[in-house]
């Protein structure tokens, strides 16, 4: 006879594999949410197409394609504020992308007020090129297994007379070398990635004051879809700063930050 007690679990555990697994058959893949978004783009359904994009940007695929795809679907809906900011994050996974480049530009030219930043001199391109050759977990990985070989390395020299030559003593030079900047890469990239001082205003004709209060003075308008730099910040208001210099306090909740 069969132990009824013994089969319950038994049977709970194939009922919630059944019904999880079924959970996740009715669910559409990104992919598939993916395309269908683009289907509604290319119908002209541009709002519909932007709030998949961006339903999907939110449960945290951060893919190049998608923020740019989003970009162009906010920017045919109208939202100036969204597209900005989605092609300014495109452009931090692909800093040299010509397509991103072009339409944020496009963009920016419906911006009111909006100010160009000053162009990045040769080194500080070839910087940025080299930061995104790995992410920060990327760059700490590559410091520990050069940290190692360049241990590896030492004792050989000093430890062992056989293996004492100065190629030896070179490529320990070389490791060592590459294992500093691969540690200062990781702590650069790290910071980059989790530096939130820019951000994007998401709404229109608003006014900068002079001081952390609606009261104060007015000091200048900003635009839908201003980049901007917070360089202070109270509980509801937040510094800005401009690319032209210009600076005043906002409503934090108008800034998206990047």
């Amino acid at each position: 006879m069969l132990n009824y007690r013994k089969i319950k679990p038994v049977l709970l555990a194939v009922i919630c594999l059944l019904a999880f697994t079924m959970s996740h058959a009715q669910t559409p893949s990104q992919q598939q949410r993916f395309e269908d978004a683009n289907k509604l783009f290319n119908q002209s359904k541009f709002t519909e197409a932007a709030r998949i994009y961006q339903q999907l940007l939110d449960e945290g695929h951060t893919q190049k394609a998608l923020y740019f795809n989003a970009g162009n679907a906010w920017y045919k809906a109208g939202k100036t504020g969204q597209a900005v900011y989605n092609y300014e994050k495109a452009l931090q996974l692909s800093p040299n992308d010509g397509a991103v480049k072009h339409n944020l530009a496009i963009a920016n030219q419906k911006v009111n007020g909006y100010v160009e930043e000053l162009p990045m001199v040769f080194f500080q391109q070839w910087w940025l090129q080299l930061q995104h050759l790995h992410k920060a977990n990327g760059w700490a990985a590559g410091t520990v297994i050069l940290f190692w070989l360049f241990i590896a390395a030492i004792v050989l020299n000093v430890y062992l007379p056989g293996w004492r030559n100065k190629f030896l003593r070179w490529g320990a030079y070389v490791l060592g070398t590459l294992c500093a900047l691969y540690l200062i890469m990781a702590v650069d990239t790290y910071l980059w990635s989790n530096n939130h001082e820019a951000g994007i205003v998401m709404n229109g004709n608003i006014r900068a004051k002079t001081s952390p209060d609606e009261n104060s003075r007015d000091a200048f308008e900003v635009g839908e879809g201003m980049k901007v730099r917070i360089t202070d910040a109270t509980r509801d208001f937040c510094k800005i700063e401009l690319a032209d210099g210009k600076n005043g306090w906002i409503s934090c909740n108008y800034i998206k930050r990047l």
